[in-house]
């Protein structure tokens, strides 16, 4: 039979049995619908959920833990040290691993006047993390690739500050090039390390007049002076930018200011400590924050404080807050020699950084926790973070590094288990749609059953004109087929559009409940045909057996009976 006439009998036999025809779909429309939906349920919470708190393929792992009077102690572990991390990093698996460390010394932190009009105070918490495991999420909050393309690398025009160039741009060697604030995060950031004699300072570095120093380094910081409190009228912990280029006095046999000249644009003095007008000129120290903190500051934060929501992340890069090294609001603080002001600058935004503090270049925290709280303090990592090639991968790296005596830190385990519960959520959905089917397929044997006995006569006279037996057994098929496609279209456009409203209706009641995604549905590309081939193919199922039954009618027994 040609294709042209089976199309035309499977249009004029569904027409004819129209209602039959829309009951026998119903059960195609909601399974596939329950399907669709709870697929781009389980998606979304992966994508907008999972993956925003805890990143796809990352792992954290730290010394195992015993329970003791319910506290976890480490007891007679190995040091996380760098031969650990290169244990972690050569197992099956993993693609790569650093160590991370936590700040061990107290400090507080205040900023924010440029945004809200007057300065915020907290205590604060630091992660030492290697700025290649930052790179590419920097990049990808910041969308470099795009910042490159809409402004080429070459320099343009002159300039002496940044002011002189257009937006997106600083100035760089006195001319005008795009900003790239993910470069900013690198160990070697111009900052400088203050250090007193039998401090450690990191690799390659040696403690030369009062700071850590290269001593292969052409050129060394500039040594500055802050004037009095009582010069300016103004509290210096909270104006860091003044201070003058400054040089020995011999008459005096101090340091005196050279006048009117600063450390120059987008640097400046920092003391040696609180009680000290001598310091060096430096940039701001790279900080990166979770972007997590501004959807609390959003949504929780900026109504008890009276401020206005802040629009998106690119409103951050470049803020600076100040951080007091050594001092803290609660906890007691440090010997005040060793204790420093300096400024932070916003570079970029990572999920690795710490949900409620500031992520740093690792061997800045390093340093200050040797030189605040002692060598043993910086001898040893918190955790090892590695990136695995998959997430398959991950049951197996979990299995060997228990072999090393590892496990999951507290944060990787609400990651698995976050994890493992959407699984077995989706699935058991899924598995209720999938009974939907089921259920359907049988209506839809039963539907042709009967249409099958209630068309004898037609498919004996079919028979009787030349019709094969298999040209039947396609027309029927082909009825069930067609319901298929129509019911799978149908369920998986309703899915579509339940899921919209629920996004809708979530955004506009949800919208002030702290960490709540924008959607909960991300449906994949083959979201829709998946659900009309799974139509069909239940369709097709169900109405096999009266496909069977067609094929074998006798025609001239069906015949003789009229």
């Amino acid at each position: 039979m040609r294709l042209r006439r089976l199309m035309s009998l499977i249009a004029s036999n569904l027409r004819v049995a129209w209602l039959r025809a829309v009951l026998a779909t119903v059960g195609i429309v909601v399974g596939t619908g329950l399907l669709t939906f709870f697929l781009g349920m389980g998606q979304g919470l992966r994508e907008k959920v999972l993956e925003k708190i805890f990143p796809v393929n990352q792992l954290e792992l730290e010394a195992r833990a015993v329970q003791i009077f319910g506290t976890e102690q480490v007891l007679g572990q190995e040091p996380l040290d760098e031969a650990r991390v290169r244990q972690v990093a050569a197992m099956p698996g993993v693609l790569r691993a650093f160590g991370k460390q936590k700040s061990s010394f107290p400090a507080r932190l205040w900023g924010g006047k440029e945004l809200l009009g007057y300065n915020l105070f907290t205590e604060a918490f630091f992660d030492g993390v290697p700025a290649a495991t930052l790179r590419s999420e920097l990049e990808a909050f910041e969308d470099v690739a795009a910042k490159r393309k809409s402004q080429p690398g070459r320099k343009t025009a002159r300039c002496e500050v940044d002011l002189d160039c257009p937006a997106g741009m600083g100035c760089q060697d006195g001319q005008c090039a795009p900003i790239v604030w993910a470069d900013r995060f690198t160990e070697s950031a111009d900052v400088v390390l203050p250090c007193s004699a039998g401090d450690p300072c990191p690799a390659r570095l040696t403690c030369s007049d009062g700071r850590c120093a290269d001593a292969s380094a052409k050129t060394a910081p500039l040594r500055c002076l802050l004037p009095a409190a009582a010069d300016t009228g103004r509290d210096l912990q909270f104006d860091l930018e003044v201070g003058v280029l400054a040089e020995r006095c011999a008459s005096a046999g101090g340091w005196c200011g050279t006048a009117n000249t600063t450390c120059g644009e987008g640097r400046y003095c920092a003391a040696d400590n609180p009680d000290s007008r001598v310091g060096w000129c430096e940039s701001p120290l790279p900080a990166v924050l979770n972007p997590l903190l501004l959807e609390v500051f959003n949504s929780d934060m900026a109504r008890s404080l009276g401020a206005a929501p802040i629009g998106s992340l690119a409103v951050l890069y470049g803020v600076r807050f100040h951080v007091a090294l050594g001092d803290s609001y609660f906890s007691k603080d440090a010997d005040k020699a060793r204790q420093q002001f300096k400024q932070a600058q916003v570079v970029g935004f990572s999920r690795k950084a710490p949900e409620l503090g500031v992520a740093l270049p690792r061997e800045v925290v390093r340093h200050f926790n040797a030189r605040l709280k002692g060598p043993a303090a910086a001898a040893a990592y918190d955790a090892i973070l590695l990136d695995t090639a998959s997430n398959e991968k991950v049951p197996y790296v979990i299995v060997e590094a228990e072999k090393l005596g590892l496990q999951l830190s507290r944060k990787s385990r609400a990651a698995r288990t976050f994890g493992t519960v959407v699984l077995v959520t989706s699935l058991a959905l899924m598995l209720l749609a999938a009974v939907v089917l089921l259920v359907a397929g049988v209506q839809i044997a039963q539907t042709f059953a009967m249409l099958v006995h209630e068309r004898r006569r037609e498919i004996a006279v079919l028979r009787a004109l030349g019709a094969a037996r298999l040209d039947v057994a396609i027309l029927v098929l082909g009825e069930a087929a067609a319901i298929g496609v129509c019911g799978g279209l149908v369920g998986a456009l309703s899915a579509y559009g339940i899921a919209g409203a629920v996004d809708l209706a979530a955004s506009r009641w949800l919208a002030d409940v702290p960490l709540v995604p924008h959607g909960f549905f991300v449906f994949p590309p083959w979201s829709l045909p998946l659900a009309v081939t799974v139509a069909v193919a239940c369709t097709i199922l169900g109405a096999l057996g009266p496909a069977r039954r067609a094929m074998r009618l006798d025609p001239a027994a069906v015949l003789a009976e009229g």
